[in-house]
């Protein structure tokens, strides 16, 4: 994680540094968030401008990028209800026809399997 003083732009050098954190809430009754639960995930990057151009490096130490279940691929499939991008979409065919549960929560079955597929820009 980034110390608060990491995340200061100094003025003289083009070096951005940046934490997202993507939080996902359930449904709450009569408006109050304090009844819902929440998933929440930090993603750490540092994005630096070199002739004009942009270049980001996000954080290699990262866990949360690989698939939970074959450990190499990239997570791109998220569990419906709870919402946990836990699994690459090969490795999301397999809780389907095993155990119908999330391999993060093991709480609900799974109701649907969501696909994201995100272009790196590899492909230009």
């Amino acid at each position: 994680m980034f110390e608060d003083g990491e995340l200061l732009k100094d003025r003289d050098v083009d070096i951005y540094p940046l934490a997202v954190k993507a939080e996902a809430l359930t449904d709450c009754q009569n408006g109050n968030s304090d009844n819902g639960s929440s998933n929440s995930q930090i993603t750490q990057a540092v994005f630096e401008k070199d002739k004009g151009e942009y270049h980001g490096e996000v954080d290699a130490n990262d866990p949360g990028k690989e698939c939970v279940i074959c450990l190499s691929e990239p997570r791109d499939t998220t569990v419906l209800p709870c919402r946990h991008m836990c699994m690459c979409s090969e490795c999301a065919k397999v809780p389907r026809f095993q155990t119908n549960r999330c391999p993060i929560c093991r709480q609900q079955p799974v109701e649907r399997l969501l696909e994201i597929k995100v272009n790196n820009g590899a492909d230009e």
